[in-house]
Formats: structure tokens, C-alpha cells, sequence
């Protein structure tokens, strides 16, 4: 299977906080990649310089055959990054001012340059994929925020990207609303589409993953199959937050 995201010696600090201190990481094509760890381990810096929305300090990507230097992001490699890419974070970021059938096709017109038409369309479809078809006209305002979330991944698919970008995308949710928002993502991890995916849920992650990528301290830590990682991990960094996670969950 060919990688699709290839990264060597990433690194980025925040004034004097080194997040991530030379990150190597790859992403095949069709495979669906957990990221694991504890917080300020890293996780969603790593998806914000993928896509750009952090610079990186040093460090290679090969981004499908593109070869970006991390430090000095041409327009070019934006735009071909982003085309074929789209994120959902964990905050939803939909436009309070449009409604839900605008929030999808605003992507679709200025972005894909289709039709108000034809954006329709695509965004309907995928609305109704996420069980929002009935919410067309409502704002986010009225929306909860599993709705909201779904929007957004509706958002996303709509843009037909290879990769999505998924960062913590229930940690802003209430319990009852989570189960909703993991249904969608594996119908999504069903459809084939490429899948980077920051969270805690162990549950999704045995489900859906390929493989989990345990971060630490702004290093991988461990990279491996569900059940290598989740029942038999070899870092003592690894077992300590799964315990965690477990002691949580039972508490």
C-alpha cells in the first residue's frame, strides 16, 4: 500500500515549549491511523502542521509525492495540501451565520468553484449520510453539539478530500452525544477514505484503526496494530495512560 503522508523530523515549539522534537511518521493510503497520548503529548500540533495551520520549525513531509519542507511552505504546496485534504476539529467551527445547508456548500462554491446548484446537491447527500438532511435550514445556534459535529463531518466529506483530518472530535460533546458522532466515523472508515484521528476512545479505536500511534512528550513512543498497542504495549508511558483511560471509564 503507498504512503500518502510522510513525515521526517518534525519539530515545533511555542516560544520556548519544544511541542514535538523531531516526529517520523507515515500514513498509507486507505489506512485509518489513531493517534493516542496523553495531553500536550503533541497530537493535534502534529495534524496543524500537516495541513498548515501551524509552521513547523524543521522537519520533511511527503505529502502524496510532494515533497514540502516543513519551514518554508510554498502557495503551491498549500494548495495541494488543502485540496485534497479537510479537517474537523474539536470545536466544530461551523459559520454561526450561515445554516447547516450553507455551512456545507460555502466549501463547495468558493473552494471546488461548483455551482450554488450543484453545491446543493453534493451537500444534501452527504447531509443525509449523517442523518442532518431534516436540519437544512436551522443555524448552529439551534443545533446540539453531536448535530453540530455531524455538520461538520458532513462538511468535510463533502470536499471528496483523500485524507480527513480528525482532531479530538468528541472531546467537546456531552457522553450521550458521543455514540452519534463514532457512528458516523465508521461509516466513513467503512467508505475507504484515508483517516487520521486524534482521540481517546479506546472503543473507536479497536473498531476502525489500522494501526495507533502512541505519542509522549512530543515524541511516538509506539506505532503498531490495535490489539499489539491497546493489550500488549511495550512502553511503560503506553500502559500508564491506558490505565488511566480505564480507571476513568470505571470510576
Amino acid at each position: 500500500m503507498r504512503k500518502y503522508v510522510e513525515l521526517y523530523g518534525l519539530k515545533k515549539s511555542f516560544r520556548n515549549l519544544e511541542v514535538l522534537k523531531g516526529v517520523d511518521f507515515q500514513v498509507r493510503k486507505g489506512e485509518k491511523v489513531v493517534i493516542m497520548g496523553s495531553s500536550g503529548s503533541g497530537k493535534s500540533t502534529l495534524l496543524r502542521c500537516i495541513n498548515h495551520l501551524e509552521k513547523a520549525d524543521d522537519g520533511v513531509m511527503n505529502y502524496n509525492d510532494r515533497i514540502i519542507k516543513l519551514s518554508h511552505w510554498t502557495k503551491d504546496d498549500v494548495k495541494h495540501v488543502r485540496s485534497t485534504s479537510a479537517m474537523v476539529f474539536q470545536g466544530y467551527n461551523l459559520f454561526n451565520h450561515l445554516n447547516v445547508l450553507q455551512n456545507v456548500t460555502e466549501g463547495l462554491i468558493q473552494v471546488k468553484k461548483y455551482s450554488r446548484a450543484e453545491a446543493a446537491d453534493i451537500a444534501e447527500n452527504y447531509l443525509e449520510k449523517v442523518g442532518m438532511k431534516d436540519r437544512l435550514k436551522h443555524y448552529p445556534s439551534a443545533l446540539s453539539g453531536g448535530q453540530q459535529q455531524r455538520v461538520a463531518i458532513a462538511r468535510a466529506m463533502a470536499l471528496n478530500p483523500d485524507i480527513i483530518l480528525f482532531d479530538e472530535p468528541t472531546s467537546a460533546l456531552d457522553p450521550e452525544m458521543v455514540g452519534e458522532v463514532l457512528g458516523v466515523m465508521e461509516q466513513i472508515a467503512s467508505e475507504g477514505v484515508t483517516m487520521l484521528v486524534v482521540t481517546h476512545e479506546v472503543g473507536f479505536a479497536r473498531n476502525i484503526a489500522d494501526r495507533i500511534v502512541f505519542m509522549d512528550n512530543g515524541v511516538v513512543c509506539e506505532d503498531g496494530k490495535p490489539g499489539d498497542i491497546l493489550y500488549h504495549p511495550r512502553n511503560n508511558r503506553t500502559c500508564k495512560f491506558l490505565n488511566l483511560l480505564e480507571n476513568r471509564k470505571t470510576s
